[in-house]
């Protein structure tokens, strides 16, 4: 199911692997795509297994507001006040593209009774302890103060000054923590969010999701702030995992959905030259239900399949293809009856993602034995 047509395509992840393994190094993942990916269920059991088996180094980036029902962070809890302005790509916008910077979502107040959460877990297996906590902000000439709590400790930030992406990194004790972030109140301040993680061999997995988004929603964010973000992390595996929405755009030419990700790739290259990468293609999805009550293939789905895995080919990606993961086109059925997918037959429930998750990071560490081989 993991294809990899250039034989290239997992190098970096491999040797960064390598490092983690013997303790010598962090192997840190970037996970962008849509809702699988925004609650954290999937890309958040990759997260807890790439940590048992290589040492758990931090939750990494978060965006400590869930401004969406279907987005979450798993082994990290965040809570937040309910008004803050929340900036990002809807697809009747006008703006064609927005400074959204990493995650393509953005949030901003003036407001100093606004507050956004950030704990680290005390019951979980991962997640329990953090070193360094950094704050991403946008910096403008009436940009106000910005006051992080930690364990208590008040420190403040301005976001004052020429207009563009900055970041505040803060030195912590290995441990638990308690971070408290609101504005001063004396200006408008504007954040991309945060990172949370261990300065210490061990895994590390990004995830950026938005329910509802195709592959080119990249194409929305402002490419400047996206990609100093993006070369912060410095990830050794980005991993794309769009497809499931294009499913239903039947109406879309194949040839603009193709060069879309083409463009997507190219953006992607020009950030993170050295990067693996891995498309991960949609998950069944099967028609709505027909005058006779049969929910049929959708003929589509293997064209966007198709497209994917000609673009990861160009692209020096591999590809893993989800449907065939499932057990082929029209297995959603399967899955729905068996409870491992909800029944809007898209979704998959918790035990559908941690399977997923499980196939996906056994292909991963299977393609990394198969490499080193001589």
């Amino acid at each position: 199911v993991l294809v990899n047509p250039s034989a290239i395509a997992l190098d970096h992840f491999n040797r960064a692997a390598a490092q983690a393994r013997a303790g010598k190094g962090q192997l840190k993942v970037a996970f962008w795509g849509a809702s699988h990916t925004a609650a954290d269920l999937w890309s958040g059991h990759v997260r807890r297994l790439l940590q048992t088996r290589y040492g758990d180094a931090g939750h990494g980036y978060v965006m400590p507001l869930r401004w969406h029902i279907g987005t979450r962070h798993q082994d990290l809890n965040i809570s937040a006040s309910e008004d803050w302005v929340v900036w990002r790509h809807r697809r009747r916008t006008p703006v064609l593209t927005g400074d959204y910077g990493y995650n393509g979502v953005a949030i901003s107040s003036a407001d100093n009774t606004q507050w956004l959460e950030i704990k680290t877990t005390t019951t979980n297996e991962m997640g329990r302890k953090a070193n360094r906590f950094e704050l991403w902000f946008r910096s403008s000439p009436k940009g106000g103060d910005v006051i992080v709590e930690i364990d208590g400790k008040a420190h403040t930030v301005s976001t004052r000054g020429a207009l563009g992406p900055h970041e505040h990194e803060w030195k912590l004790k290995d441990g638990a923590h308690s971070i408290r972030i609101h504005p001063a109140g004396n200006g408008q301040v504007y954040l991309y969010g945060a990172v949370i993680e261990r300065d210490q061999p061990g895994a590390i997995v990004d995830q950026m999701g938005i329910p509802g988004m195709r592959g080119a929603i990249q194409l929305r964010w402002l490419e400047g702030s996206w990609r100093r973000h993006a070369q912060r992390r410095n990830p050794d595996l980005v991993v794309l995992a769009y497809g499931t929405n294009a499913v239903g755009d039947q109406h879309q030419p194949i040839r603009v959905f193709r060069e879309q990700w083409r463009q997507v790739l190219t953006r992607m290259r020009r950030a993170l030259p050295q990067a693996s990468c891995v498309i991960v293609g949609p998950t069944d999805r099967p028609q709505r239900r027909d005058a006779r009550g049969r929910r049929l293939i959708r003929p589509h789905q293997a064209r966007v399949i198709q497209a994917q895995q000609q673009v990861a080919a160009e692209f020096h990606c591999a590809y893993w293809d989800a449907v065939a993961a499932m057990g082929g086109a029209g297995s959603m059925k399967r899955w729905v009856r068996a409870k491992l997918a909800t029944k809007d037959y898209v979704h998959l429930t918790r035990a559908g993602y941690e399977w997923l998750a499980e196939r996906f990071v056994i292909e991963l560490l299977n393609a990394t034995k198969s490499s080193s081989k001589p």
